[in-house]
């Protein structure tokens, strides 16, 4: 277990900088989901949109929490009610949603819509 407290992370050396920077009393690291091997109680996350990467990120999220654990997310708007591939529906399997809302605007970058979702590791 990492041993802050309060911990953020990006892959984005700016973003991890920033951060720094408003929360000096807390850790930041620049990594990739992926490489976390310890437990994250709660997590907020902008989570990759693609598909796989987004399943990916979902696995992980399974591993890195314990039943219990929450977690909020910005996910592409619709993301788990999809019924292909399947391992959508299957890394859902691990979570119970709580909340969901649309988000208003759509990313201007990408004019993709989202969706805030709360879920919590089953």
């Amino acid at each position: 277990m990492h041993p802050s407290a309060i911990l953020g992370l990006d892959a984005d050396a700016e973003l991890v900088d920033l951060y720094e920077r408003l929360y000096p009393d807390a850790a930041a690291l620049r990594m990739q989901f992926h490489e976390i091997d310890f437990r994250c109680e709660n997590v907020i996350s902008n989570p990759p949109f693609e598909i796989m990467e987004c399943t990916s990120f979902l696995q992980w999220l399974s591993r890195a929490q314990n039943s219990g654990d929450r977690s909020v997310l910005l996910l592409p708007y619709g993301f788990i009610d999809k019924q292909r591939p399947k391992s959508v529906q299957e890394m859902m399997r691990h979570f119970i949603v709580h909340y969901r809302a649309p988000m208003q605007e759509p990313f201007v970058r990408t004019n993709c819509r989202a969706e805030i979702v709360v879920v919590e590791r089953a």
